[in-house]
Parts: C-alpha cells; structure tokens; sequence
C-alpha cells in the first residue's frame, strides 16, 4: 500500500515538471538548413569585425597615409626653397595734378577710374580772361616795337651829329639811353606775350602721363586756386612692397623669380624678380622710430621692405593699384640638395607604411585561419 502511494506521486511530480519546462522541440523553416544558418551567422560575424580588420580599409588608409607623406614632402620642399610672406601690397608713383592758373572750371571730360594716355585733357578754365591778357601783351609789344623803332632813329642821327660836333655829348647820351630803353621795354613785352600764351596753354590741364583718373574732386563751376589737387593718376606700371622679416633675407638677392598671388583675383598668378632690398628696415623709416638706447630692450624681429617688380605687362581687364594685398612667393634656391634629402626621408615614410600594412593582414588572416 505505502509503495503504490510513492510511485503515483512521482509520476505526477514528473508530469508537473514537464508542464513548467516542456522539452525543447526542433522548428525548421520550410526552406531552412544548417549550412544557409552557417553562412547567415558568418557575414554576421563579418559585419561586427572593426574597421582596422579589414583589409580594403588597411589599404584605403596606407594609401592616404602616402599621400599625406607626399603632401608633407611637397611642403617642406617648398618651406626650404621658398620665403613667402602676406605683409605685401602693390605700390605705384601716384602722379596729383594740379592746375597752373586760377579761374573757373568750363569743361571735366574725364570720370572716375578712366584711362587717359599722356597729353590727354583732364580740365579746362575758362579762358576768356587769358585770351584779353594775351591780346593785351601784345599791343604793348606793338607800341613798345614802334617806340623802339623811333629811339632807334634818334640814335642814329645823335651819333651823325655828334660825328660832325653838331649836338653836345649829353644830348646824344639821352637818345642813346632812350634807344636802350626802348629796346629793354620790347623785350620785356616779348616776356609778356610768351607768359600770357602759355597761361592760355594753361588753362586746359592735360594729363602727364599715361594713367587711371582717381580721386577726382573737381566739377564744371568750381574756381580754382594754384596748386589745388584736382585729382591723382595711377599709372598701369605698378610694383609690389613685400616686407619679409629680416631672418628670411639670408638667402634673398636681387634677381630671384618670384611668383605672386594676388587676393582680388583667385586664380590669378603673377611672375616677377626680386628688384632691390631696402637699405634698413620699415621701422628705422617711420615718423617715431624706436630708440633701443633708453629704457627696457626687447628684441623684435623687423621687417624689412623689397621690392618686386612684374615681368609681365599688366592685363588690361586686371585692375592692379596701390594698397592691394597679394602674396609673393620668393624662389631663394634650385633645392637641389633640398630634394634628394626629402625625397629620402618621404620614401622611407612611404616604405614603412606599406610593410606595416602588409604585416597587419598577414596577422588579420593567420587570426582568421
């Protein structure tokens, strides 16, 4: 009686657990099978491996690594054959023009910004006030001429007759000084009449030089002065002031190409030569120059003014003046040497790269296999 009390008991102690955990059954897909899983479970595993486990990125980053090397090769080369600096501005002779003679302005046949060639009128005066001083010298020079003629006549007949002892010493002294006279008064008519021809010539203010009109400041109407500045011309023949330090003038000399940049024009790549070194630095040259002698000495490297000059004549649709910014790039040596030395150092970089990329996935595989 006891045994079969046991053995129903541990029947349904075994029933109850099969219910709580019932036994694990295989489900398969209708088109399933253990090897598609197999592969489904390796690309998985594929896709979790790190970016620097993969061969094709290896290569992608060596090849970037190489032409990172190679961009650092260029730019050393450079740095050693070149001095560059972006304290540089274009710089001309800027001619003011101003005129000779006062009056009112008649006629302005130039604007702004326009190119005028050497002759070319810029302003014009009234010239009606010159032309009646013109006319006004020259009748005094008329009279005066006819004045001269009779002295000259009198003095003549002075002289016969003081020959033959008609007339006295000091009668023929007076027709001789009023010869003279007369003959000092045409010159000074002549004077006259050539200073008013030219103060008529005057009155249309032409242009020096070949140039673009700048800062004009003079209308129809206006009255001018002597000397007042009616407006400035930049000629096209324009020059660049670099001012390098004075540690990069070591291997500067005149003569050197340069290549200049300038920042209006992106693009736009100028040629020139170094033309001449300033005999002192800016500072020396400034209206309040430093005294190193009095108080608290602190080294400061300077800069010292060069000049460049174009090899190129200016293009006619590039408008170069003065206080433009541009970057001069200075050729100091061929980099002969420069460039068998850096060429070595960026080989071996580059060789060093490739090895350490080829180690790593030699050591990538053989962790696979």
């Amino acid at each position: 009686m006891m045994k079969t009390e046991i053995s129903t008991n541990g029947e349904a102690l075994v029933e109850a657990r099969e219910r709580r955990h019932p036994a694990a059954t295989p489900n398969y897909q209708p088109n399933g099978s253990p090897r598609f899983d197999q592969e489904k479970n390796r690309s998985a595993e594929e896709k979790k491996k790190s970016l620097f486990r993969r061969p094709g990125v290896i290569v992608a980053a060596a090849a970037l690594a190489i032409l990172g090397i190679s961009y650092g090769a260029f730019a050393m080369f450079h740095s050693f054959t070149h001095e560059t600096t972006d304290d540089a501005f274009i710089d001309v002779h800027m001619v003011s023009v101003a005129p000779k003679v006062a009056g009112h302005v008649a006629v302005v046949p130039v604007d702004d910004n326009q190119l005028v060639k050497k002759g070319d009128v810029l302003v014009e005066i009234d010239p009606r006030d010159f032309q009646v001083a013109l006319a006004q010298a020259k009748a005094n020079l008329a009279k005066d001429k006819a004045t001269q003629i009779q002295a000259e006549l009198n003095e003549k007949r002075a002289l016969d007759l003081f020959s033959r002892k008609v007339i006295s010493t000091q009668e023929r002294d007076t027709n001789v000084a009023t010869a003279e006279s007369s003959r000092a008064s045409v010159q000074a008519d002549e004077a006259a009449v050539d200073q008013a021809e030219l103060n008529l010539g005057y009155t249309k203010v032409k242009a020096p030089i070949d140039g673009y009109v700048t800062k004009e400041a003079v209308a129809i109407g206006d009255y001018l002065q002597v000397g007042q500045t009616l407006m400035a011309l930049v000629p096209p023949r324009v020059w660049i002031i670099a001012n390098f330090k004075e540690t990069q003038l070591r291997s500067m000399r005149p003569g050197q190409p340069v290549t200049i940049s300038v920042d209006a024009y992106a693009g736009l790549k100028l040629h020139g030569r170094v033309d001449s070194i300033q005999a002192g630095s800016g500072a020396a040259f400034s209206l309040l120059p430093p005294e190193n002698a009095t108080g608290n000495y602190v080294k400061v490297v300077q800069r010292v003014p060069v000049k460049i000059v174009l090899d190129e004549q200016q293009q006619m649709q590039r408008v170069l003046g003065p206080g433009m910014s541009v970057v001069p790039s200075v050729t100091v040596s061929d980099g002969a040497g420069v460039v068998f030395k850096v060429a070595v150092v960026a080989i071996i970089l580059a060789l060093g790269v490739v090895v350490g990329a080829v180690l790593w996935i030699n050591r990538i595989r053989k962790g696979e296999s």
